[in-house]
C-alpha cells in the first residue's frame, strides 16, 4: 500500500511539505479551512517578500502553482478535520468538506495551522478602528499588493507616514512577551516600498529595539541611506486626532529624552504573530500540547523542532512560533521527510 499523509493546513509550510512528499511518489491530503491556498501571504495579497523584495508570487504563487496542480496531492478546501483516533501506527481520520464526510487512515500527520496577526483594537492607546488613517501591516500588505495605497479618510495619497513598531508584541499589557521575529523587517520593507511610491513623502518608524537580524539587516541601512527614512527609537504613548485630519503620535524619543507629538497623514501598527484557533482547535483534537505563548509545542526545540508531542504526528511553520515564510518553507521540507521517515519505519 503506498503512504498516505495528512497535511493540515495550505501556507508556505503546509504547501511545500505537500509537494515535497508528492515528488517522492508519497499521496497527500492537504486539508485547508479557507477557501484558498496560500495561508496569510494570499488572504493579505503580499505583493514583495524581505530581504531581497523577491516578488511574492515567484514564491507563494508558484507554491500554489505545485500543490494544486498535483495528481499526488488531494486539496480539500473549505473542509476540517471532525474526528481524529489514534489506532496503533497509524492515524484515522474523519474530514469534512464540500466534497462529503469521509473517513481515511493515514501514515502520518503534518500540522502547520499557521499564525493569526494580533488585533491592535485590543490595545486601546493605538486607536485602531477608531480613526481611518491607523492600518496596521497587514492592511498595508493587502494595500501594496492590490496598488491602492491611498489615505482611507480621504482617498488621497499620504505626504507622511509613521510605522509603530512591537504593536502586540514584547508586552506583558497585552499578555505576549515574546518577540514576534519578522515585524521589525516588514515594516522596514513596507517603509522602503512607499518611499518608493511617494519619494517626495516624510517616513518615520517608531521602535523599541531593531531587530533586523542576520542579512536583514541590509534594509535597515539601506532604508536610512538610500531612503532617508527616519528611524526613531521611542515609545508611542497615544495616538490622537490632529489637525487637518491628520492623526497625532504622542510619545518619549528615548535616546534624545525628549517628548514628541507629530502629526502624520497615516499610521502604520506593526501588530505581532499569534498562534492562531485553528491550532488550538488541533491540540484539542489530535492531543496536542501548547507552550505558554499559545503556539504548539515541539517535542524539543532544538534536538526535535518539527517533532509534536505524539510519535507520527509532525510540526511544521508558524504554527510553532513567530518566523519568516522562508523559515516556514524549510520547516515544511523538513517536516514532510520527518512524517515519511515515521511512515516507512511503521508500515
Amino acid at each position: 500500500m503506498p503512504e498516505e499523509i495528512l497535511v493540515i493546513g495550505g501556507g508556505p509550510a503546509g504547501m511545500n511539505a505537500s509537494v515535497m512528499l508528492s515528488e517522492i511518489g508519497v499521496n497527500v491530503t492537504l486539508v485547508e479551512k479557507d477557501s484558498f491556498l496560500g495561508g496569510n501571504p494570499e488572504k493579505f495579497k503580499y505583493k514583495f517578500l524581505f530581504p531581497d523584495l523577491q516578488p511574492a508570487e515567484n514564491v507563494i504563487g508558484e507554491l500554489i502553482k505545485k500543490t494544486g496542480n498535483n495528481s499526488k496531492v488531494k486539496v480539500l478546501l473549505n473542509s476540517q478535520i471532525s474526528g481524529f483516533k489514534q489506532t496503533g501506527n497509524k492515524f484515522d481520520v474523519a474530514i469534512k468538506s464540500p466534497q462529503g464526510d469521509e473517513n481515511k487512515i493515514f501514515n502520518s500527520v503534518i500540522v502547520a495551522t499557521g499564525f493569526e496577526h494580533f488585533d491592535p483594537a485590543r490595545d486601546a492607546k493605538y486607536s485602531y478602528q477608531l480613526f481611518d488613517d491607523v492600518i496596521d501591516i497587514k492592511d498595508l500588505e493587502k494595500m501594496l499588493g492590490e496598488g491602492k495605497f491611498l489615505r482611507p479618510s480621504n482617498g488621497k495619497p499620504p505626504r507622511n507616514v509613521a510605522f509603530i513598531l512591537c504593536v502586540g508584541s514584547r508586552d506583558r499589557h497585552v499578555g505576549n512577551q515574546y518577540c514576534s521575529r519578522v515585524c521589525c523587517v516588514v515594516s522596514v520593507k513596507q517603509a522602503i516600498e512607499l518611499k518608493e511610491h511617494f519619494p517626495e513623502s516624510d517616513i518615520f518608524i517608531f521602535y523599541m529595539d531593531i531587530r533586523t537580524y542576520g542579512f536583514f539587516e541590509d534594509l535597515y541601512w539601506e532604508a536610512m541611506e538610500k531612503h532617508d527614512i527616519q528611524i526613531v527609537k521611542g515609545r508611542v504613548a497615544e495616538i490622537t486626532s490632529g489637525p487637518d485630519n491628520t492623526v497625532v503620535c504622542k510619545g518619549e524619543d528615548t535616546l534624545l529624552r525628549g517628548p514628541f507629538e507629530i502629526p502624520f497623514d497615516m499610521v502604520v501598527l506593526a501588530s505581532g504573530m499569534e498562534g492562531g484557533p485553528q491550532s488550538l482547535e488541533m491540540a484539542d483534537k489530535l492531543g496536542l500540547e501548547m507552550d505558554e505563548h499559545r503556539f504548539l509545542k515541539p517535542r524539543n526545540i532544538t534536538l526535535s523542532p518539527f517533532r509534536s508531542n505524539i510519535d507520527g504526528i509532525f510540526l511544521a511553520g508558524a504554527c510553532t512560533g513567530p518566523k519568516a515564510i522562508s523559515d516556514a518553507i524549510t520547516e515544511g521540507a523538513a517536516a514532510a521527510m520527518s512524517a515519511h521517515i515515521y511512515a516507512q519505519k511503521n508500515p
